[in-house]
């Protein structure tokens, strides 16, 4: 992945959290968290509980910052939209850069990493982000749950650059080829902070078959250990 050019910018929370108004919809579920902390709920009480922000947090190599976090589907059902809009901060609580990426939900349980990488000033330095996330259930995606696609033991070493590379395969539980497989990899320290991580979009994983997948990983210093995690294709 080049940090340079795999930005995503996504619709912003605030025209999302507009639409599911005016469509007369109650969003699913909005919930924020500030990145190594826990989440603080903000859903209404008609909302049904379909969504949960685990864990948030970012790195930074140079103006290019990775935002990233892991959610699970707490409902029963799938195909909702999950969007998660970032802030990120300075050490003086400031707004540096904000983004957001969508994903969807496939299976019942499901922890996804919804990730994507902004950008800040050469001289700017992130000192923590804050996700929210919202979840809804407009129909956009397939409600027929897909099987879990396993991924191996991510293997984190530094590249000849002082880059650093997560390595790992993917493996598709079905009989038909996996096309345009959505695999997110987060990053933790000793301490189990989040500490950035990346995103790989395989074209085709051979049916009943596997992949080797290596991704560039955008982290605060080396990680501990990075976990991926593997979806089907939108």
């Amino acid at each position: 992945m080049n940090f340079r050019t795999a930005a995503i910018l996504a619709t912003a929370m605030s025209v999302l959290a507009l639409t599911g108004c005016a469509s007369g919809k109650a969003p699913d579920v909005i919930e924020q968290v500030t990145g190594g902390g826990p989440a603080k709920t903000t859903n209404s009480p008609s909302a049904r509980p379909s969504g949960q922000l685990v864990a948030s947090g970012f790195g930074q190599q140079d103006e290019y910052v990775w935002v990233t976090s892991l959610v699970r589907n707490t409902s029963p059902h799938v195909g909702q939209t999950v969007t998660v809009q970032f802030n990120v901060l300075d050490a003086n609580g400031k707004i540096i850069s904000s983004g957001s990426q969508v994903e969807n939900f496939s299976r019942p349980d499901q922890l996804l990493v919804v990730g994507t990488q902004v950008e800040v000033k050469p001289n700017e330095k992130a000192a923590k982000v804050k996700a929210t996330l919202l979840v809804e259930d407009e129909g956009t995606f397939s409600t027929r749950p897909f099987p879990k696609i396993p991924t191996s033991a991510v293997h984190v070493s530094k590249g000849e650059y002082g880059d650093t590379t997560g390595s790992f395969e993917v493996n598709n539980p079905t009989s038909t080829p996996l096309k345009d497989a959505r695999v997110g990899i987060i990053c933790y320290d000793a301490k189990r902070n989040v500490t950035g991580g990346s995103s790989e979009y395989p074209d085709l994983v051979p049916s009943s078959g596997k992949i080797r997948v290596e991704s560039t990983l955008n982290t605060l210093g080396t990680p501990a250990t990075c976990d991926a995690y593997a979806g089907p294709g939108i």
